[in-house]
């Protein structure tokens, strides 16, 4: 197709502090008139490209692509402004889509068929990321929705750089839920968290979801807590080293026994705590006590939490899969390549950008800010509006 050219007026103010403005850029979505500042003169299509590539690519691979595919030549401090830019666009609305997308997935998951419940699964994790000047831990979130098959329909990724007690992530993982709970319009699916023990998690269970109650009705829902069970296993091998001493050959085959009671067995971790203690009282310990404390003390805790046998009958996961996925995928892949130092602002954006892309997220939202509900008004309303008075 070429360059293309065009001309059109543009109004300058008095005021040396304010921008000057032409209209045609304002309906070409060049320039948005309602934040007062401009969009760095990308087109929405190319805003659409430079958001998408800030998602999946480093900075510098990001500008060659730009250059390469549109014959824009950025500067450094051009690309990041435009990409704060287009973060700021997208933040106003990629929490409104994935709402909208959580009861869309309810309703297609309502209207599936099977025999097991529909399910709405959270899951949060922290993650390390080299955040200047070391390294500090971030938060990651997933919210996923399973049909009566046990099929996943999809997931929602949320994300925050490294802040104490992660409060940003826990206030906006409420809002969602908060507003997908007002409006869905069926019957509110299976609530179940699945986590490993750390103390965050712990924590966001017991003091949100545990007394978090449905906003019209007031009834309270049931959010269930499932320990991960992969975490859990963590134990099991260190229960077989303190019982049969470190990476033995015995150590090694009791845990693999205790796995497979664990997972299968109803009430299968009373039936591990009774296996070890037995093993313990009958030939003593080979190992260090430390491991065996721990790895008992850890399954006696949180027995409650280890129902796998019912939850795998039910057709639910027992495992953080989804949720230790989302921490590779937002932050891993992004964040941890080599040399990568980042500041607490610039990763936000980045984490946002990439948690709206990788959640299928990103039309929706980029439809909502290029067709927003309040349009300009048309070009002619004021000459229509002397001629309808003049008549």
């Amino acid at each position: 197709m070429g360059t293309i050219r065009f001309e059109r007026w543009y109004f300058q103010t008095s005021d040396a502090w304010y921008h000057g403005l032409a209209p045609l850029d304002v309906r070409l979505g060049v320039v948005d008139v309602r934040r007062g500042f401009t969009s760095g003169r990308l087109s929405p299509a190319l805003a659409d490209a430079v958001g998408r590539l800030a998602a999946e690519m480093p900075q510098q691979a990001a500008i060659e692509q730009i250059a390469e595919r549109f014959d824009v030549k950025m500067s450094v401090d051009a690309y990041r402004r435009n990409v704060d830019n287009i973060h700021r666009l997208t933040s106003e609305h990629s929490d409104e889509q994935a709402i909208e997308q959580l009861i869309l997935w309810t309703a297609a998951a309502n209207q599936s068929q099977g025999e097991r419940c529909v399910l709405l699964q959270l899951g949060r994790d922290g993650v390390h990321v080299p955040l200047r000047p070391g390294w500090k831990e971030s938060g990651c979130a997933t919210l996923s929705l399973f049909d009566r098959k046990g099929r996943r329909l999809g997931t929602i990724y949320l994300g925050e750089a490294p802040r104490k007690d992660q409060l940003f992530l826990t206030r906006r993982l409420d809002r969602i839920l908060k507003a997908y709970f007002t409006r869905l319009p069926c019957e509110v699916p299976v609530l179940r968290y699945v986590t490993d023990a750390g103390a965050l998690p712990q924590s966001y269970f017991k003091n949100t979801l545990a007394q978090m109650k449905h906003p019209v009705s007031g009834e309270p829902l049931s959010w269930s807590w499932g320990v991960d069970f992969f975490h859990a296993c963590e134990y099991l091998t260190k229960l077989g080293d303190g019982l049969f001493g470190s990476d033995t050959n015995e150590a090694h085959r009791w845990a693999e026994e205790s796995r497979r009671i664990l997972r299968h067995q109803d009430d299968g971790v009373s039936a591990v705590i009774r296996r070890a203690a037995q093993q313990e009282r009958r030939h003593g310990l080979k190992g260090k006590r430390a491991d065996f404390d721990s790895g008992l003390g850890y399954l006696k805790k949180y027995r409650p939490h280890m129902d796998y046998q019912q939850r795998r009958a039910a057709g639910e996961p027992i495992g953080s899969g989804i949720t230790e996925a989302g921490c590779k995928v937002i932050f891993n892949q992004r964040f941890k390549q080599s040399g990568m130092r980042w500041k607490r602002d610039s990763m936000q954006a980045i984490i946002d950008l990439r948690a709206t892309h990788r959640s299928g997220l990103w039309k929706g939202v980029w439809r909502k800010i290029l067709f927003p509900e309040h349009q300009l008004p048309p070009i002619n309303r004021l000459l229509g509006s002397k001629k309808s008075l003049a008549a």
